[in-house]
């Protein structure tokens, strides 16, 4: 990742803190988190547990003091301040590009992304599954390599790996409940979706 994108990650995370911290806190879905104390909300993303302070919205690991990556601090802001009350899963499965009938992300976008995906596990799928096993996840079947993870405690979502062949070329596939866009937006879920990935090639 060159220096141009990381400081383009970082200055939309410093954007998007400035105005968590501006949030109306009466209006802040704090049923979602995991605890809470006189200074920071915890919640669980990916099995981690993060701190968040509640006057600085700085977002931490609570087991190393690190400051949170792009994709954990983004979503637990959009979990925190745009979750519709009394949202709930439903247990109905979709695919990542159908959650939004109005998804504004082209097609050709959309499938280089899973392509490359699909290239960087090829040929790795026990070492793929034990990555999973390492993360928390939950196997499954439908799948060379498939397993439920949760996003949140209350949020889950499905991992699917395909290994290509003669015939068939590798695929990858995310299933997300069909409610999830009561809990985050639809950008923010394929921010989801990078996260994972990235952790899983962090365990290879």
């Amino acid at each position: 990742m060159s220096d141009k994108f990381k400081s383009n990650y970082a200055i939309q995370v410093e954007s998007a803190r400035a105005d968590f911290v501006r949030w109306d806190r009466g209006k802040m879905n704090v049923r979602l988190v995991a605890a809470q104390d006189e200074q920071f909300w915890f919640m669980r993303f990916f099995g981690t547990t993060f701190s968040v302070s509640k006057t600085t919205g700085e977002v931490l690991h609570c087991s190393t003091g690190e400051a949170a990556g792009f994709s954990a601090t983004m979503t637990i802001y959009d979990v925190l301040c745009y979750a519709k009350p009394g949202a709930a899963i439903c247990g109905e499965w979709q695919t990542l590009t159908k959650l939004s009938p109005q998804s504004h992300f082209g097609s050709a976008s959309s499938n280089s992304f899973f392509k490359r995906v699909a290239n960087s596990f090829s040929g790795n799928i026990e070492l793929l599954k034990q990555a999973c096993v390492k993360m928390g996840g939950l196997e499954t079947t439908k799948a060379d390599v498939g397993f439920m993870f949760q996003v949140f405690p209350f949020l889950p979502v499905i991992f699917q790996f395909w290994d290509g062949d003669e015939e068939f070329k590798p695929r990858v596939n995310f299933l997300f409940d069909k409610n999830t866009l009561d809990f985050i937006h639809f950008e923010t879920a394929w921010y989801v979706a990078g996260h994972l990935v990235d952790s899983l090639k962090g365990e290879l």
